[in-house]
């Protein structure tokens, strides 16, 4: 029964997740420090403390930490959080209001990471001890052992596994000390010793790594007022070991404490350490920072200068912190916070004379030239911005800076575009008191979803219309689906109502599900408890193997035409319905958290039967195309939806939620390879590991009418969890490139992945024929929301003038253009939004 509690709070314990940038501080959104970087699956992985204000007045003026959250990023520049990890709360031995999760370490062996943390032990009034909780994921979820490391009395551990597959642990407390590790990696495998030779002062943070046959015994260590960063050498991981000297000065503005790590990556050694940036006059609360690190020929280290700029190469097609500069003129500019009062809103760049500059190192233009250049300014008195490749480099724009007491942001076209990588060199050619947020170049998507800042980025407004004109083409395009002349939304009596697809005389859990979603979105409950009414009466299984999922297809007077369910129709009931209990709550006459609960329960109660399945694949993770022993050997691109995965975790309270999120990351992860390289295309159906069916007559090979979902869900993901932001933005890029190619007004609905065209039409009701499909003007649009290149802008401005009316040839298709449109206009007004509980 203990080790279930401890499985639900670790459980509880694992937030939603998001990316922070680059450049120093690394962790730009919490207080971090003590930071520990391992290269595990190919990744920087970092395990940092987590400094916070303390809630507690014993701690006000001291260190306070209640938990371990994981960091991890492939280029240094982009750092994903992957949430808590390790709280006070759910480790048996540690005080649970002690405060004093101090500085980590983790390893990785034969299988399993291993996540080592000092804490205050339960019944001790003072004194630390080591526990360790482990994992099959650097990420976790990691459990924590029962009872701390016997003989291990202290903090900042750090743990060696040699070259033979020896571990050793290091800590210090009184001295530092060191131990072998029993191949449990929890238990000692020898007495503690004493660490000697080291040079007097106090001491603290052990880092120890092997170079070329060297073991190197790196230190905090207080040789005057503050500490800096020493190390020591020697031939074997317990020494003995030689002092060489200093790896990093004190700080500068006496921040009190340093704590590092030092690994390589790729090639290049690095330092990671920590620093008060965004606490200036209290250095208990401090934040990561990453250098380059070097050695000299002998093996001793070259010292390490501390930098803003940081590591990493910054794309030019983001919001570049130029703040974060590698070099700043003497005179006429300096740095200061957006907000003193929020300090995590970062900082800005004041240009106050004329000639004042900076400069900004390695940005990365790629290949295709960039047309635009924004920069966020304001200025009371107004002037004029250079932005150069280098000092006498060639000029990329000039910019007029207008007085403004808000902050504005001013485009202007590009006078000469870089390529490859460039140095910035930003500079002020009239005016004073010029303030720069942030510069960057073409379309600029956000860099953070809604689950973490509840914001909705509104396109067509970026684009130029007034949002009187957007609220009203919204309400248009919305009538136009439930109540025009050419409606798909039907009410039956005075309690339920049906949407149908007109063109194939019947009623889908496709649609029902969408009106579902769209009706809790327009906070529309009469459209949605009558959709739901329907749904349930008739076509939801209440007994059966099928019992909780839906008859994908009904006739319109509620009579099956088939009674197996598709995987779609469920993902988004169980959304919308989760949603609508947050917006309504349970006790309106439908329990609608009860009722997702409901079809997640039958669904994963259907696991070893011999017909029917869980939506789920539960071996690959991933949404099945059909819950069967069929449909459920494949999957659908257009099913994918990481991001509902997320609401499931936080909201269902099934008992699911590590399972939900993992579910979102194989999701992500099985688009990248169902998605061609060059086009951005993707087949209808496909296999588990993205690969074509390839079977006889099998026409979903090619990409076709559900495919058009695919560029409109990756856009709701990006929108709402931002976890995948280099990958989706480059897939916006590619599709919308692919499209335009074929001719922005011209592209048809229908290829092979490879972009050729498809050698057999899939007809569409009575018409088969290639077209310039309403539903796919309207996702190609949507999918702006992931882009970087201007040409995003064509795509919207042809959605928001593009008629719902018959083709060419007489067909038209109120049902599933109108849907798609509907959701691709939702996306770009910022309405197609998160629903937290009220």
């Amino acid at each position: 029964m203990k080790n279930n509690l401890l499985l639900s709070a670790i459980a509880s314990l694992c937030l939603m997740t998001g990316m922070v940038q680059a450049q120093n501080p690394i962790i730009r959104d919490q207080f971090s420090a003590d930071p520990t970087a391992k290269v595990f699956e190919g990744k920087m992985y970092l395990y940092p403390s987590h400094d916070i204000p303390s809630p507690i007045d014993r701690l006000k003026e001291w260190f306070c930490m209640a938990d371990y959250h994981v960091f991890s990023s492939d280029n240094l520049t982009d750092w994903k959080d992957h949430g808590v990890i390790v709280s006070q709360t759910n480790v048996p031995w540690v005080q649970p209001d002690s405060y004093t999760m101090w500085a980590p370490d983790c390893v990785y062996k034969d299988g399993k990471y291993y996540f080592y943390f000092p804490a205050a032990p339960r019944g001790t009034e003072k004194g630390f001890a080591v526990g360790v909780a482990i994992s099959d994921k650097p990420y976790g979820p990691f459990m924590p052992q029962m009872q701390a490391i016997k003989g291990v009395n202290g903090i900042d551990p750090c743990v060696l596994i040699d070259t033979d597959g020896q571990s050793y642990i290091y800590w210090a407390g009184h001295g530092m000390f060191m131990a072998k590790l029993k191949n449990n990696m929890t238990e000692l495998a020898s007495d503690p010793i004493p660490v000697s030779e080291l040079p007097d002062g106090f001491k603290e943070g052990p880092f120890v790594f092997e170079r070329k046959g060297k073991y190197y015994f790196t230190f905090p260590w207080v040789k005057d007022k503050t500490e800096k960063l020493a190390y020591c050498m020697g031939d074997s991981p317990m020494g003995p070991f030689e002092f060489k000297g200093i790896i990093m000065d004190e700080s500068p503005t006496d921040c009190w404490t340093n704590h590092h790590s030092i690994v390589e990556y790729q090639g290049q050694w690095y330092l990671f350490y920590h620093h008060n940036d965004y606490s200036p006059h209290f250095d208990k609360n401090r934040s990561v920072r990453v250098d380059s690190l070097s050695f000299n020929a002998d093996g001793t280290i070259c010292k390490v200068t501390p930098t803003l700029r940081g590591v990493g190469i910054t794309d030019a097609r983001t919001r570049i912190q130029i703040d974060r500069y590698s070099n700043i003129s003497s005179t006429g500019a300096s740095i200061d916070f957006l907000d003193e009062a929020d300090k995590f809103q970062g900082w800005k760049v004041v240009f106050n004379k004329k000639n004042a500059w900076l400069q900004y190192n390695r940005v990365d233009f790629d290949n295709e030239k960039v047309q635009e250049l924004t920069v966020r300014t304001r200025s009371t008195s107004g002037g004029v911005l250079q932005v150069r490749t280098g000092k006498s480099g060639k000029l990329i724009a000039t910019v007029s800076i207008p007085r403004s007491k808000e902050w504005v942001e001013n485009r202007v076209q590009v006078t000469s575009a870089p390529t490859g990588i460039q140095d910035l060199y930003v500079s002020l050619q009239s005016g004073s008191q010029v303030e720069v947020d942030w510069i960057g170049f073409d379309a600029l998507p956000w860099e953070e979803g809604a689950f973490k800042t509840r914001k909705y980025r509104n396109l067509f407004a970026e684009v130029g219309y007034k949002q009187k004109d957007i609220d009203a083409k919204l309400k248009e395009v919305f009538d136009g689906v439930f109540y025009g002349p050419d409606k798909v939304y039907f009410e039956v009596g005075d309690s339920m109502a049906y949407i149908s697809d007109i063109k194939n005389h019947d009623v889908r859990t496709e649609g029902m599900s969408y009106g579902l979603m769209i009706a809790v979105q327009f906070d529309r409950k009469e459209i949605f408890d009558r959709l739901w009414r329907w749904g349930k009466k008739n076509m939801q299984h209440q007994d059966g193997p099928l019992k909780g999922y839906f008859a994908w297809s009904c006739k319109t007077d509620g009579t099956s035409n088939a009674q197996g369910p598709a995987s779609d129709g469920e993902l988004y009931y169980v959304t919308a319905l989760i949603f609508a209990s947050n917006r309504w709550g349970n006790d309106t006459g439908i329990d609608y958290l009860a009722e997702a609960r409901n079809i997640l329960d039958c669904s994963m109660q259907k696991a070893g039967m011999d017909r029917v399945a869980p939506l789920i694949n539960l071996e690959q993770k991933l949404i099945t195309f059909t819950p069967d022993s069929w449909g459920g050997r494949f999957t659908d691109p257009s099913y994918h939806l990481p991001a509902f995965y997320e609401v499931w975790a936080r909201w269902a309270n099934d008992g699911r939620t590590d399972f939900w999120r993992e579910c979102a990351r194989q999701s992500r992860e099985y688009l990248h390879r169902s998605i061609h390289p060059v086009t951005g295309l993707n087949p209808d159906y496909n296999n588990y590991d993205g690969t074509l069916l390839g079977w006889n007559r099998i026409i979903g090979d090619a990409f076709r009418f559900d495919s058009w979902r695919v560029p409109m869900n990756i856009a709701l993901d990006y929108s709402w969890a931002c976890e995948d932001i280099k990958w989706q933005q480059e897939y916006g890029n590619k599709i919308q490139n692919f499209l335009y190619s074929q001719g922005i007004d011209t592209f048809v609905d229908q290829y092979n992945v490879d972009g050729t065209q498809v050698k057999e039409i899939l007809g569409a009701g009575e018409h088969k024929q290639l077209r310039h499909s309403l539903g796919l003007v309207a996702t190609a649009a949507a999918v702006s929301l992931t882009s970087t290149h201007c040409k995003s802008r064509e795509f919207i401005d042809r959605l928001w003038n593009a008629n719902h009316v018959p083709y060419e040839d007489g067909y038209f298709d109120a049902y599933y253009d109108g849907l798609l449109r509907l959701f691709a206009f939702m996306h770009l007004s910022g309405e197609y939004q998160i629903i937290f509980p009220q």
